[in-house]
């Protein structure tokens, strides 16, 4: 009988430490530890977050291979999502009892390896009109004489966010014509920055007059900067985030990474993420019936939105980025 009890206690003693364990999640936005945070207080789970941008996250998820060290992967773009759930690295077939919208439901993946969060449009111009006395409004303009050696965008193989506007132009143009227009950018003077904030700083300090950025960053930076205009090209790729579970959590963890992604989710976890960086990555669309988008985000409508197929992209992202990185960067 003692036997048995002490058995029952370790047993007891095991499974205590097993939920103990923080919940590690890999994310890429500026409102993640806000969200983590909230999680926290609201359900008691410890949450052992590591912060990258997009680009930097995934090479680390890529290093650690099949040996991964994270629950929880959430950042932009569903082509690396896709990528990742035809390598067998995510836990398929599971969704909250959620009420998606049009658009989400348009984004939700049928095998559930991946769950859409938010939306965002890739591929925003951001015009200083202080120095332009028209902004340009299609991609063709871009090149026009006045702005030669005025355009900036984001280095696709480090942004992650920026690879959905290479591939949106790549499928829209055609792939020869799209890679001659990217080469002609070059010739007329284009400068390449690693990521968002460093392409900004250059608009900011009229090293640049038009940057090429995600749209939560545009809406963020024009809030802060007068004399900013945002401009929609048609067509504005789609970029939704999204989130899910490695396949190779189990257990406690399991039933701990499904409630920060239920938690994600939940309006709750909408509003976290609306308040926790007004500044740039919570200028999102709201995929959710009853969730509203901040007001400056209500504003912004496409008129030809893009969406990609992120099976036939993100199987060519790593030959673009290469293609990008010898013909257009160097």
């Amino acid at each position: 009988m003692i036997r048995f009890a002490l058995a029952l206690l370790l047993a007891a003693l095991s499974l205590a430490t097993a939920q103990a364990r923080p919940l590690t999640v890999y994310a890429a936005f500026g409102y993640d530890r806000a969200v983590a945070q909230a999680f926290t207080r609201s359900t008691g789970i410890a949450v052992d977050l590591v912060h990258l941008s997009t680009g930097p996250l995934q090479a680390r998820v890529q290093a650690e291979g099949s040996r991964p060290q994270w629950d929880v992967l959430w950042f932009d773009g569903d082509m690396a999502m896709r990528d990742m759930a035809a390598r067998h690295r995510l836990a398929c077939g599971w969704m909250p009892a959620l009420a998606y919208d049009a658009q989400g439901r348009a984004l939700l993946p049928a095998d559930r390896c991946y769950l859409p969060v938010g939306l965002t449009y890739a591929g925003t111009l951001l015009v200083n009109t202080r120095r332009l006395h028209q902004a340009p409004s299609t991609w063709a303009e871009l090149l026009q004489p006045a702005l030669r050696g005025k355009v900036g965008m984001n280095n696709p193989a480090i942004s992650g966010p920026t690879f959905p506007f290479v591939a949106g132009i790549l499928q829209h143009d055609g792939m020869r014509a799209g890679q001659a227009w990217f080469e002609q950018l070059k010739a007329h003077g284009l400068k390449v920055y690693p990521t968002n904030s460093v392409t900004l700083r250059a608009l900011q300090y009229g090293q640049i007059d038009v940057a090429v950025v995600q749209s939560s960053a545009a809406l963020g930076f024009a809030q802060r900067e007068p004399g900013l205009r945002i401009v929609l090209p048609d067509p504005v790729a789609e970029l939704p985030s999204d989130i899910a579970i490695g396949a190779q959590v189990r257990g406690p963890e399991l039933q701990q990474a499904r409630r920060f992604v239920e938690f994600v989710l939940s309006p709750a976890g909408q509003r976290a993420m609306q308040q926790g960086d007004p500044s740039a990555d919570s200028n999102y669309q709201p995929l959710l019936r009853g969730i509203a988008p901040l007001p400056v985000v209500a504003r912004l409508k496409p008129h030809d939105a893009q969406r990609l197929d992120p099976t036939a992209w993100g199987a060519r992202e790593s030959a673009v980025d290469l293609w990008f990185s010898q013909h257009v960067l160097h």
